[in-house]
């Protein structure tokens, strides 16, 4: 009786094992990775926004000045001729020029002296003998010109000039024997005449004397270069004008000045002096009254997958998930990160079972999510949205771990998954900032000095080696032009 008690119950224990195995089942996944390439990003994705660099020009007036009063010399007026008006009249520069300006208005004073010669003719009768006489008189006046400056679209100085005179120390007077007539009120509709003819002499010289068009060329020309920021990491900065701006030319402290802005796409690039095609032809000069100084500088950043990966093994490896009221386990031993197309690829080496009732569904292998990567403002981080299984691994979860398929584990992955960011921007920061304080510097021509007011994140992108993130760098920026 105790044998067979003994071995029905041997029988009972191995009918037991043979049902609780039977009640167990393993699964292996083993998707295949998806293999759609990285291709180079579209321009639109981490295009450049527009900024405006000015650029202060100044002249000195009395450069001016000296310059004017060595072109206006000599004879300025030379009439010769006394039979079209009886009068010869020569106009010698008696002084120098002088020029004053405020705002956009210029004033010259011009010391000439007058050498006349006057004929009269007296005729008593036609068939009596005309009576002829010459005299010739000198006399002082000042000429007053104000001319109002303005620029146009071709970078010329439009001068407009308008001209008068006052009488000198000595006036013009007829001596006749013991009588001297006084010429003013004759020679005065004469002057007046030329005055015009001289206001546009001094226009042209004005005109001829500020080159405006010769500093925004060289301007143009020279922020096209690549500005070096950093020999450790090869870092150059690159400006790509646009179109130009400049505020009206004004007059104030002994200086004529003006700002230029240049509207550039700016941009900050790691690995190399980047290679540039030099754009010499100006564009069409827009005269602004309110020109801003704001600039957005695209400062990139770059981490690698492998180091992404080591990131993701810190956060995600060994930890363990549990849904349904812990019905549901799965626990990632390994995980590595990589691209494909414009999505990043996350691959989870992974074990997990589900549970019901006596039934247990064990499974292992791989399991890969694909997700959009962007710049999170708020954590300074790079985050995914729309977490989901490729689908080659979906197929495989739908027939072996249908459960894993319908949990919140995408989601979970998408709460959790992050690679911060928040030191290459600070770095960047510095490193721009650096230059600007230190006045960055191309080949001794420029000098660039400005402030970086804020970062803001603005596109992400994907390489076949890395993930890309451009953050704006938004502040002032103003170049000066050594020798301006």
């Amino acid at each position: 009786m105790n044998i067979l008690k003994r071995n029905i119950i041997r029988v009972f224990y191995c009918w037991l094992i043979l049902f609780l195995v039977s009640c167990t089942q393993s699964s292996q996944l083993n998707p295949q990775a998806p293999t759609q390439e990285v291709t180079a990003p579209a321009p639109a994705v981490f295009a450049p926004k527009l900024s405006t660099i000015t650029i202060p020009v100044s002249f000195r007036i009395s450069t001016l000045e000296e310059k004017l009063n060595q072109q206006i010399t000599g004879i300025l007026y030379k009439d010769d001729n006394l039979e079209d008006d009886n009068l010869k009249v020569t106009v010698v520069k008696a002084g120098n020029l002088a020029l004053q300006a405020n705002g956009d208005k210029i004033y010259i004073t011009i010391p000439l002296h007058v050498s006349a010669t006057g004929r009269w003719r007296w005729e008593a009768c036609k068939s009596c003998p005309r009576l002829e006489k010459t005299e010739s008189t000198n006399f002082d006046l000042v000429v007053k010109s104000e001319s109002q400056l303005s620029l146009t679209e071709d970078y010329q100085v439009k001068s407009t000039s308008i001209s008068d005179f006052e009488w000198g120390s000595t006036k013009p007077v007829l001596t006749l024997g013991p009588l001297k007539i006084g010429l003013a009120r004759f020679i005065e509709p004469s002057l007046r005449s030329q005055m015009q003819t001289l206001a546009g002499q001094l226009d042209r010289e004005v005109q001829n004397r500020l080159k405006i068009k010769d500093y925004v060329q060289q301007a143009w020309a020279q922020v096209q270069q690549p500005i070096p920021l950093n020999k450790d990491l090869d870092a150059w900065l690159t400006i790509m004008p646009q179109a130009i701006k400049v505020s009206p030319l004004m007059a104030n402290n002994g200086n004529f000045n003006l700002q230029i802005g240049l509207s550039s796409y700016l941009q900050t690039i790691t690995n190399g002096k980047p290679k540039v095609q030099l754009n010499p032809i100006l564009p069409p000069l827009v005269t602004d009254n309110h020109l801003v100084n704001n600039v957005q500088i695209g400062l990139m950043g770059e981490i690698s997958y492998d180091h992404a990966t080591k990131i993701l093994k810190q956060q995600l490896t060994g930890k363990q998930f549990s849904f349904s009221d812990g019905r549901d386990q799965l626990t990632v031993h390994d995980v590595a990160l990589s691209g494909s197309g414009d999505k990043l690829v996350v691959m989870l080496n992974v074990t997990g079972q589900t549970k019901k009732g006596f039934f247990t569904k064990n499974m292992a292998g791989k399991i890969f999510l694909k997700a959009v990567p962007y710049l999170d403002a708020e954590t300074n981080s790079i985050r995914v949205r729309d977490v989901d299984y490729d689908l080659d691994t979906k197929d495989q979860l739908l027939k072996a771990a249908n459960w894993l398929a319908k949990n919140r584990f995408t989601q979970t992955i998408e709460s959790q998954l992050s690679l911060p960011f928040k030191s290459q921007l600070a770095e960047g920061h510095k490193l721009l900032q650096q230059n600007l304080d230190h006045a960055a510097g191309l080949n001794e021509s420029i000098k660039l000095t400005g402030q970086i007011t804020e970062l803001v994140p603005d596109a992400i992108y994907l390489t076949p080696t890395s993930i890309k993130a451009v953050v704006n760098a938004k502040g002032n920026l103003s170049a000066q032009i050594v020798g301006f």
